[in-house]
């Protein structure tokens, strides 16, 4: 049994959207499925946009399926190159840039977008990201042009990952953080810059705790004016300052957002007809823009979809840190949470566990070989969602 009449809608044609329809088929191979996005619709994996230049990626080759043939294959209505402007939750109804589409349910999975940070006296068009595939097909071709330098603003989790597979390229690097660390909200302060040192010594040109002042244009390059007064020339300017979920969809309709989508156990939003998934959702544990949280949304949604009565559990999930210059593997306490970091190892290879006041560990990082530990660690911690 379906839990509504009419088809279900998924609008974002993303890691969420697709494997929501792959497990939906599973469990109801009839019901009518549209899939409405605004990009082309290709099959490929945004997690290796930071590292597509190290494995030698072409924006062609990261398609591992036209949208077309994943359609065929997951027997969906797709409606590709459009534009959704606005959900009326009245007459379950999307408005649209090819017209009105009605559904009986709707999923969101619009994902999330990258903060980009214009700092003072320049042009937002100067200054790139890259958050999804037509993203790096332009990204691509700007370095194919002679670029040498790239300024990178934030040295978050993306942020490293993209200095890392820059300097494979054999670029050059700035990267501009105002934290006093890389990675200050997954690592304490001994990985951290442990992290730093590593980067620098593959070439990276770490500013930790400045940020950019002015830029400017110069011909086809920027001169950045950092706090401190000092100055980098680049080619390039890319912001990687941290992923926003997209929640606009969300509350045209007139839903409950906070810093996502709130969705409840079952991915329902404050509509029962509507729900979301992946970075645009904040679930009972918050916003989860990983990987292993979006593959159990996907599941448990699937069967709430088809009339089933799943609920959301998340057990801890270890996230990977693609940063070649040091294996990294964090898996964070919850925020708010009140206990100390503990740390040992030597060099590279440290060992850091979050405990909690009770002495019992919450989270942990883990840099070098020390990553080894990660599935012994991940089965001590509480789940992320019981």
């Amino acid at each position: 049994m379906t839990s509504s009449a009419g088809p279900i809608v998924v609008v974002g044609s993303g890691l969420g959207g697709y494997t929501l329809i792959r497990q939906l088929r599973q469990h109801d191979p009839a019901r009518p499925v549209v899939l409405v996005t605004a990009d082309g619709g290709e099959v490929y994996s945004k997690p290796l946009l930071s590292n597509a230049l190290a494995k030698h990626q072409t924006p062609e080759s990261m398609v591992q399926k036209s949208a077309e043939a994943k359609a065929a294959e997951l027997d969906v209505r797709l409606i590709n190159h459009c534009h959704v402007h606005a959900v009326d939750p009245d007459a379950r109804c999307l408005d649209t840039s090819a017209g009105e589409i009605p559904y009986g349910d709707l999923v969101l999975a619009t994902g999330a977008r990258q903060r980009v940070i214009v700092p003072a006296e320049a042009d937002a068009r100067w200054i790139d990201s890259v958050n999804n595939l037509d993203d790096y097909r332009r990204w691509y071709a700007k370095l194919e042009s002679g670029v040498s330098h790239v300024l990178l603003i934030g040295a978050g989790l993306i942020g490293c990952e993209f200095a890392d597979d820059l300097m494979h390229r054999g670029l050059r690097v700035t990267l501009v953080d105002p934290a006093d660390w890389p990675l200050a909200r997954l690592l304490p302060a001994a990985l951290g810059r442990t992290l730093a040192s590593a980067l620098a010594d593959n070439g990276a040109d770490v500013r930790t705790g400045r940020h950019v002042a002015q830029l400017v244009r110069h011909g086809r390059g920027f001169t950045a004016t950092l706090d401190d007064g000092s100055r980098v020339h680049a080619d390039l300017v890319l912001s990687a300052a941290g992923l926003v979920p997209e929640t606009a969809l969300a509350r045209s309709a007139g839903l409950v957002v906070d810093q996502g989508v709130r969705v409840d156990h079952r991915l329902r939003t404050s509509d029962p007809h509507i729900h979301a998934i992946g970075d645009c959702a904040q679930t009972p544990a918050g916003v989860q823009p990983y990987i292993l949280p979006l593959m159990a949304q996907a599941r448990v949604l699937a069967q709430v979809l088809a009339g089933g009565d799943a609920r959301l559990a998340m057990k801890a999930m270890p996230v990977v840190v693609k940063t070649t210059s040091l294996p990294l593997t964090v898996c964070p306490p919850a925020a708010g949470s009140a206990g100390r970091w503990e740390i040992d190892g030597h060099g590279r290879h440290l060992r850091a566990v979050f405990r909690g006041d009770d002495d019992a560990p919450l989270g942990f990082a883990l840099a070098g070989d020390s990553t080894a530990e990660r599935a012994e660690l991940g089965r001590q911690l509480p789940p992320l969602l019981a």
